[in-house]
């Protein structure tokens, strides 16, 4: 693929530990599919250093792109958290990965996502409200409302998409507000009536997956309608 120059545009503090980047394209074609990731690099201390990070935008998107980036100690993440500015150049390839979802692939979607593992969800949910006829349900959790990044815009696309139903969970610090308690669990689709026949796709902390994965196997869902990506984790690569 080919590594391409982008500019940050905006950076906003969605959470306490999450900051959302929206980069230009300066005009450069840039093809990708809703789900997927890209190879993201930044020079710090005259070296490129690399992460992978999902496409949190829609496809249907023109000439930006956006990511949500979560605290860590990888130094483009790092870079993100502190020095980067609006206007600073960075280096992209991708899209990237094998889970993603294309109009036609299903008519009726699960999205499932825990911590950070919502972004590339949110790329899907914004694909299929604004680009398909789709149903989607996404079922998102977090530690604390706070730490609940696209709350707000996933639950006004849901009030406004009578296609699209949103719910929440918080696993920690529980609200008074009309939010879900604790992990999202075979309980939780159940009470949330998930149809079995949906195709499903799953996001969030290595132990989230397989419990997932064995609750919908529980529920029938076949392993073909269960789809997540299996992330590489990056050391200190340069180009």
């Amino acid at each position: 693929m080919t590594i391409i120059p982008v500019t940050i545009k905006e950076i906003r503090q969605a959470t306490p530990t999450i900051r959302v980047l929206t980069l230009d394209l300066d005009g450069q074609e840039f093809v990708y599919r809703s789900g997927q990731w890209i190879d993201c690099y930044a020079v710090i201390n005259g070296e490129r250093k690399i992460v992978g990070y999902s496409l949190a935008s829609s496809p249907a998107t023109i000439g930006t792109i956006e990511i949500a980036v979560k605290e860590s100690d990888n130094p483009v993440t790092e870079y993100f958290h502190g020095a980067a500015q609006v206007g600073d150049t960075l280096f992209i390839d991708g899209g990237q990965g094998n889970v993603f979802y294309e109009d036609g692939m299903g008519d009726k979607i699960v999205l499932i996502g825990a911590g950070i593992g919502v972004a590339p969800l949110m790329g899907i949910l914004r694909y299929i409200d604004d680009s398909t006829n789709a149903s989607v349900t996404m079922i998102q959790s977090a530690s604390t409302v706070e730490e609940m990044v696209y709350f707000h815009e996933a639950s006004g696309i849901a009030k406004n998409n009578p296609r699209v139903r949103y719910h929440t969970t918080v696993t920690q610090v529980y609200p008074k507000e009309s939010f879900g308690r604790g992990r999202i669990s075979r309980e939780t689709l159940v009470e949330f009536g998930i149809d079995v026949e949906s195709l499903f796709f799953l996001s969030g902390p290595g132990g989230m997956i397989p419990e997932m994965e064995d609750a919908l196997r529980s529920m029938s869902v076949p392993n073909d309608r269960i789809l997540y990506e299996v992330w590489w984790k990056p050391t200190h690569e340069t180009v």
